[in-house]
């Protein structure tokens, strides 16, 4: 794409709220050198948030391609050719890639984002790398995803063909379960579902900076347990857990795979995150994967591991197109997330002294659930712990006894065992809220505090 010939680069950064992660990278964006940074967005933000941008354009809907073209017209109406736009949000990646390309500016081409955001394109292109991957199918009918279910086998997964936030992606079990999904789901050919095998393995990632399609930069974390597991049980306080040995068995052989995947991918300059199981036979299963700073606390859980800026060394990934390390992985680190059974609001939370009493000095962030705010229906919850130590085994064992010792009871904690009926109804408020949002954590409000 063609470089606009100014010597201060105008980047325009576009988020539906300039507040939390999403201000975070706007800021990191602004420490670069010979940068005006600019922003479009849904919803002025206060003057002290405001203050970070040279202009701010509002706009109805910043999903919407065309909006984001006219918003950044009027920027450059106003202060000059412009250089890029850019987000840090995953379901902004494809309409901010259009409109870069309708303007020729530089940036991630919307093919790019395509063939990695889009399930079934992002499966197609590792296969033909020789990268395995589950077994899948592309469902535009329901009778598509009957077959599929009865070839396999119960359980399948179901989910759709792009975002995250894993609140629509079911494990179906069942005849009648499936027939549920679908209702929900309603896959056409606008609207395209995903039917996968369900493969049993622990649940791992890779994080990379890429720079020119080369990954410069690698790290590795896994979850206890699974994200689908996390999502079937809504009570369980689940981890994410950086090691801080990644050289040996099962991580190299893992990520040797993992770099070949991006690479594939031909990513450009970007930040990417990729999800995979790994089943006994340590052959890793790449389930998903993205072109954005990992969510699930993984971007402080770098600062943490390396002391590091993430959000410095994303933007200095997509806008300078440079890398600035090697660094040293010094700890390992990993978050636990507070979730509890039942709904309604925080009415307490217990255990957090004796906590702070056994593993207190491990501890380098958290967020407390507020009592009295609604209970979460991200898989993230209502707050979290992180700890790190130079010991992995510290780390774990700090980790199981805080989801152990801290619980948060809710307005209405008498949850009945799950269903035909209130099965329907968990499934029907989680696609209520699989939308562009993609359900911001409690913590992304800056009005809240962390410690």
């Amino acid at each position: 794409m063609r470089r606009a010939q100014t010597t201060t680069r105008r980047i325009v950064y576009v988020s539906r709220q300039m507040t939390g992660e999403s201000l975070r990278s706007a800021q990191a964006i602004k420490k670069l050198d010979d940068v005006q940074l600019f922003g479009i967005c849904e919803q002025l933000p206060g003057a002290c948030r405001a203050e970070n941008f040279a202009d701010l354009v509002c706009v109805n809907r910043t999903h919407d391609a065309h909006q984001l073209i006219a918003a950044a017209r009027i920027l450059q109406d106003r202060h000059g050719p412009l250089h890029q736009l850019l987000t840090a949000q995953e379901t902004l990646l494809e309409p901010v890639a259009e409109a870069g390309e309708a303007l020729e500016l530089q940036g991630m081409s919307v093919a790019t984002v395509r063939r990695t955001l889009n399930k079934s394109c992002l499966k197609q292109t590792l296969e033909q790398a020789g990268i395995r991957t589950a077994r899948h199918q592309l469902v535009t009918h329901e009778e598509e995803a009957r077959r599929f279910a009865k070839e396999l086998g119960f359980p399948v997964v179901l989910k759709p063909l792009s975002g995250s936030g894993g609140l629509a992606t079911w494990c179906v079990r069942s005849d009648d379960q499936l027939e549920l999904a679908l209702r929900l789901m309603q896959p056409s050919s606008e609207k395209g579902v995903l039917a996968e095998q369900y493969v049993v393995g622990r649940e791992i990632s890779i994080d990379t900076i890429t720079i020119a399609n080369e990954p410069r930069f690698f790290s590795v974390c896994y979850y206890r347990p699974s994200i689908l597991e996390a999502l079937e049980n809504p009570e369980i306080q689940w981890t994410c857990i950086m090691p801080r040995d990644i050289s040996e068995a099962p991580y190299r052989e893992f990520v040797e795979k993992g770099l070949e995947a991006v690479r594939a991918l031909q990513v450009g300059s970007a930040m990417t995150h990729m999800e995979a199981l790994l089943p006994e036979d340590g052959n890793p299963v790449f389930i998903d994967a993205t072109l954005r700073p990992a969510g699930a606390r993984i971007g402080p859980m770098l600062a943490f591991s390396y002391d590091l800026d993430p959000h410095l060394a994303w933007a200095r990934a997509v806008v300078d197109g440079c890398f600035d390390g090697p660094w040293e992985r010094k700890y390992a680190v990993g978050t636990v997330f507070f979730r509890g059974r039942g709904n309604g609001r925080v009415e307490h939370v217990a255990g957090l002294e004796t906590v702070q009493q056994h593993v207190g000095r491990l501890i380098v962030e958290s967020h407390v659930p507020l009592v009295g705010s609604q209970k979460a229906a991200t898989y993230t919850g209502d707050g979290y712990i992180t700890v790190r130590h130079p010991q992995t085994q510290i780390v774990e064992d700090a980790l199981r006894f805080i989801a152990a010792t801290v619980c948060i009871t809710y307005s209405e904690s008498d949850k009945p065992q799950l269903s035909k009926a209130n099965l329907d109804e968990q499934w029907s408020h989680q696609i209520r809220y699989f939308d562009e949002q993609l359900n911001k954590p409690a913590w992304e409000d800056d009005s809240l505090t962390t410690h």
